[in-house]
C-alpha cells in the first residue's frame, strides 16, 4: 500500500453503491443539452476514453424530474424538486421510484438568500429537520463547485467548466478515490438544474 497502513487510508463514501467506487481518482466529462424553456433535457456523461457511461433525461412539466440511467439505460436513481419550498430542495431516490422508502438523500438549500452556491446534502438515514447538520456540501459558483463531507474541508469532488460551444456546455468532474462516482454525478445534475431555474 504504498507506505500506507490502513489506518491513513479515508473510509469509502459509499451512497447509491459500493460497485459504484474505485481505489483511483476517476474523470468525466457532463454534455448538457436544452435550456430552461425546453420541456426536456438531456445529459450525456463520458469516461476518459470518450465512452458514454451514464445519461440523464429531464422532464419539466410544473415541477423539475430526473432520470440518471447507466449506458444500457438501466434507471439508476430519480431526482425530483419538491414543490413549494423557498429553499430550492431536491430528493433523490433509488430506481425510478419516488416513494419515501427508496429515499437516499435531499439537497437543500441553508438560506434562502445567499451571495455563493451553497447547498447541504442530507442522507435519508438522518434527521432532515432544518437544524439537522449535513453530510456533504456543495459550495461553487458559476460553473465550478466543490463537494465536502460535511462541513470539514475534506474534499471528495471538484466540478469545473471544460469549454462551450453552441448550445451544449461541457463540464469536467473529477471524483476522488473510494468515493460513490453516481452519487457526485447526480449532485452535479441537480446543481446544475438549481442553476438553471435561477435564470
Amino acid at each position: 500500500m504504498d507506505g500506507q497502513t490502513a489506518k491513513d487510508v479515508a473510509p469509502a463514501v459509499v451512497v447509491v453503491g459500493r460497485h459504484f467506487t474505485v481505489c483511483r481518482a476517476v474523470n468525466f466529462t457532463i454534455t448538457t443539452t436544452g435550456g430552461l424553456l425546453c420541456l426536456n433535457g438531456y445529459y450525456e456523461v463520458k469516461d476518459t476514453n470518450g465512452d458514454v457511461v451514464f445519461k440523464a433525461k429531464g422532464f419539466r412539466c410544473f415541477r423539475d424530474r430526473w432520470l440518471l440511467l447507466d449506458a444500457a439505460g438501466t434507471p439508476l436513481l430519480t431526482m425530483k424538486q419538491k414543490a413549494y419550498t423557498w429553499h430550492a430542495r431536491w430528493r433523490v431516490f433509488r430506481g425510478e421510484s419516488t416513494s419515501p422508502n427508496d429515499l437516499l438523500f435531499s439537497v437543500r438549500k441553508p438560506k434562502i438568500c445567499q451571495w455563493k452556491d451553497n447547498f447541504d446534502v442530507i442522507l435519508a438515514t438522518a434527521n432532515t429537520d432544518q437544524a439537522t447538520p449535513c453530510d456533504f456540501k456543495i459550495t461553487g459558483r458559476c460553473k465550478s463547485c466543490t463537494i465536502c463531507i460535511g462541513e470539514s474541508d475534506e474534499i471528495i469532488a471538484q466540478m469545473h467548466p471544460k469549454n462551450a460551444f453552441f448550445a451544449r456546455d461541457k463540464l469536467e468532474v473529477t471524483v476522488t478515490p473510494n468515493v460513490d462516482y453516481v452519487f457526485i454525478l447526480s449532485l452535479i445534475i441537480v446543481l446544475r438544474e438549481i442553476r438553471a431555474s435561477c435564470r
